[in-house]
């Protein structure tokens, strides 16, 4: 059942003046979407990150000079309008995935093109302070896929549901990294298994991550494939189960996966094709968290870069870069597959969609946003 409007919140990868961070109202009773207003000019901002409450928004982006930025914005609660907090520069070049820790007082991102990790605390105000550790990933790229794995690629960072350990994909290496993660110091330490190696030439890219805390899925770019791990926080293991592959058997045409998610009510999973440009829907077994494909429907545009599913569960919303779209798809709650509801057009090269209930200020909902913050880690 809806709780009402959304808010969402689509942001971009280029560097014009029409490039940064968008908003529109999304109706729910009956669905229908509202102007679409360009909220902020920012030079590739291509990924966002929410606390839990909702009240501060987290943005990428690049400085003159080609360096990473990290910016926090206040956001009102019923206009979804936000106002500009602070920035702080990154360790190395543009960075392409941020994330907060559990306790939300740290701010973690990676730069593919350097591979390398910064680290950034926050204030109760959600103030981002200056950098307090910067590692770069060393060693050489696998070189199955050579124009993309030459040297190491850091894609993502993840504090596990403890907020005791830290994973990093890196494409180039076909590694995901594992820390040892400190959320009262603000450190991280390779772990004693430091890295979990993944198939050569699958490009591991994003994760997901069930409720249950234990069950995490690998979506690999480079192969089109989800692998599932069980995880063991008391120990630091990360062990791999199942590998399954997001494509039909029939397609023999380039393809790279881009993102994973787990549904609020982890029962199913959902992963994007650019390619292919679909997304497909899996059942999640309830004994072991393997994989049953049930659905592969077109994203509705082309390069299906990023998507988000409401915290209610009811819509996914996808965002076609190449056709500078957004595609709303209703979801069904029994069966967990799509339906093609709206096209947003004339967002340039959208790289990340966010929805935002219009009840997500209040206290009382943060139980509901914790559930939607720990199934859509991403």
């Amino acid at each position: 059942m809806s709780n009402g409007d959304l808010i969402a919140y689509y942001s971009t990868n280029g560097q014009g003046n029409d490039d940064g961070i968008y908003r529109q109202r999304v109706g729910r009773d009956p669905f229908c979407l509202g102007d679409l207003d360009l909220l902020t000019v920012e030079a590739k901002a291509g990924f966002l990150r929410l606390n839990a409450d909702r009240s501060i928004i987290y943005s990428i982006a690049t400085g003159p000079d080609e360096r990473g930025l990290a910016k926090a914005f206040k956001r009102a609660a019923k206009s979804g309008d936000f106002d500009p907090i602070n920035f702080q520069e990154a360790a190395g070049q543009g960075m392409c995935h941020i994330n907060l820790d559990r306790t939300e007082r740290w701010l973690l991102g990676v730069s593919y093109g350097d591979a390398m990790l910064s680290l950034f605390p926050l204030n109760e105000a959600g103030e981002i302070k200056p950098l307090v550790q910067s590692i770069g990933l060393e060693g050489e790229g696998s070189k199955v896929i050579p124009d993309r794995q030459e040297v190491p690629h850091a894609h993502s960072i993840y504090t596990d549901p403890s907020n005791r350990y830290a994973f990093v994909c890196d494409l180039g290496m076909d590694r995901i990294w594992l820390y040892r993660f400190d959320a009262e110091k603000g450190r991280l330490e390779a772990a004693e298994k430091p890295f979990v190696q993944t198939v050569a030439g699958s490009g591991p890219r994003h994760l997901a991550f069930h409720g249950n805390g234990r069950w995490i899925y690998a979506l690999n770019e480079l192969n089109g494939t989800v692998a599932h791990y069980d995880w063991d926080a008391e120990n630091g293991i990360l062990e791999p189960k199942e590998v399954f592959s997001t494509l039909p058997e029939e397609f023999k045409e380039p393809n790279i996966s881009a993102e994973i998610l787990v549904h609020p009510s982890n029962r199913f999973l959902y992963a994007s094709n650019r390619g292919h440009d679909s997304l497909v829907v899996f059942r999640i077994s309830d004994s072991d968290g393997s994989l049953e494909p049930i659905q592969r429907i077109p994203s509705g545009g082309e390069h299906p870069r990023n998507f988000v599913i409401s915290p209610d569960g009811d819509l996914l919303a996808v965002a076609n870069r190449d056709s500078n779209s957004i595609v709303f798809f209703a979801v069904d709650g029994d069966s967990g597959k799509l339906a093609a509801l709206e096209t947003v057009e004339g967002v340039p090269a959208c790289t990340c969609v966010r929805l935002v209930s219009s009840w997500a200020s209040d206290p009382e909902s943060h139980s509901q946003f914790s559930l939607s913050l720990t199934t859509q880690y991403t």
